[in-house]
């Protein structure tokens, strides 16, 4: 037997929360967990992330790459505090579309992430591809996959929709080539049908205006919703009965999750997906969805789905039972709380957390100054230095603190050729962290 954390905390680096990835990776995991124990979720543009990052029971930081960071898990280890670190994504293989490819690609930033996760209690991996790929760095590994909040009861299918399925896919401007592959097969599927005008099924896309263009330059009629919220492509799916899930043969897309299946499942459509990657491991061919490699196979897969409709509603009920009762996150919180538990030695005398799930809490902790600092960072990113700067000594008003604010100043005044100021910030910098970590120690 193993003690339990008597609390947690979630670490990410800033970005916003509604998104999918980190709806499947931080927010769903960590509002689970909490039916256990308090749970903390807080992300490093926070002033007093540090400190918060440090008191945790039990820690665990979503593929942050940041020395300070590290510089906190040292300090924990000390304490013999136990920190999991995550690997969420190919790291090394980051597509060049990809908003993070730049930052991924840094050698330096990979030798961090690397350092981080075997220097871990515990690295956790969200795909077998991943596990595969990075386990090595770390012995004590684990998989936890991407699984769903309870999903609402399978919805009615309408009659319409029954003889006439909806077809839909939605992404972010990264995808472009997924677009035109899907385009590719769709347009040279509904040609091979020859279907009369108006009883072809409807494509709806919920994408940027990019990536409809690859489908209407193959000549297909499609309805575009923007992108927008997670909960917004939740109710996307509400108005769909096939939902395609492309990934392509490189490294990073065989190590992505299943999430798109999870996601369609969920809300009673059917998943046609590519037979790579986590798909292999989550979908049941023919069984809780479709899966195919090549033209003839996607031609085959929705060829069934259109020409059966009680075929289909037959898949659709068989995946949302697979999600319903084996892949939702109350089921996979007492897994992961009985690994964490290993990292806790039996018998030191801790106090479990009080009280049943009723009583936990999960909080999202946020601060005015995190909106200040992604607005700086993005003047910086934009060349705008003098009023980044400016940006930057705003926030440390108010936080004198707060290491980041210092660590971005030097950095521009750097790039304005003000040594002297730089090497003033970047010390500044060096002691508030390093204040940090003894106050807290």
């Amino acid at each position: 037997m193993h003690d339990r954390p008597r609390d947690c905390t979630f670490l990410s680096h800033p970005q916003p929360r509604g998104t999918g990835d980190y709806v499947h990776r931080v927010t769903w995991p960590a509002a689970h967990l909490a039916r256990h124990l308090p749970v903390t979720d807080i992300q490093t543009g926070h002033p007093d992330f540090v400190a918060h990052a440090l008191r945790a029971d039990l820690l665990i930081v979503a593929m942050v790459a940041d020395p300070s960071v590290e510089r906190v898990m040292e300090a924990r280890r000390r304490r013999g505090l136990p920190t999991v670190y995550e690997i969420s994504d190919d790291f090394r293989a980051f597509p060049p579309g990809l908003p993070l490819h730049a930052f991924y690609s840094d050698p330096g930033t990979q030798a961090l992430i690397e350092r981080m996760a075997a220097g871990a209690e515990l690295l956790q991996c969200s795909s077998h591809g991943l596990l595969k790929r990075y386990g090595h760095l770390n012995p004590a590994h684990a998989r936890f996959a991407n699984q769903t909040a309870e999903p609402p009861p399978l919805p009615a299918l309408p009659q319409a929709r029954l003889q006439r399925p909806v077809i839909g896919w939605g992404a972010s401007a990264g995808h472009m080539d997924d677009a035109r592959r899907l385009a590719q097969l769709l347009g040279a599927w509904l040609q091979q049908r020859a279907m009369p005008p108006g009883l072809e099924p409807e494509i709806r896309l919920m994408v940027p205006e990019a990536l409809a263009a690859a489908f209407e330059q193959r000549g297909l009629r499609v309805q575009r919703q923007p992108t927008g919220s997670f909960d917004d492509y939740l109710g996307f799916l509400g108005g769909i009965d096939i939902g395609l899930a492309m990934i392509d043969d490189s490294p990073f897309a065989r190590s992505r999750s299943d999430g798109k299946y999870l996601e369609y499942a969920s809300r009673g459509v059917v998943c046609v997906a590519s037979a790579r990657g986590e798909y292999l491991h989550g979908v049941r061919d023919g069984e809780t969805g479709l899966l195919f490699d090549g033209f003839e196979a996607f031609a085959a897969a929705m060829d069934r789905l259109h020409d059966a409709p009680q075929a289909r509603a037959a898949i659709r009920a068989a995946a949302w039972r697979d999600v319903a009762q084996r892949r939702t996150h109350v089921r996979a919180a007492q897994a992961r709380l009985e690994r964490y538990a290993a990292l806790f030695p039996a018998g030191a005398g801790r106090a479990p957390p009080a009280g049943d799930a009723v009583g936990h809490r999960f909080e999202t902790l946020a601060d005015p100054a995190e909106d200040t600092l992604n607005e700086a960072s993005a003047l910086h990113a934009g060349g705008q230095l003098a009023p980044a700067l400016q940006a930057y000594l705003g926030i440390l008003e108010r936080h004198p603190g707060f290491h980041v604010p210092w660590q971005r100043a030097a950095l521009v005044a750097q790039a304005l050729g003000a040594q002297d100021d730089a090497r003033g910030f970047a010390q500044a910098a060096s002691a508030a962290l390093d204040a940090q970590l003894r106050d807290e120690a």
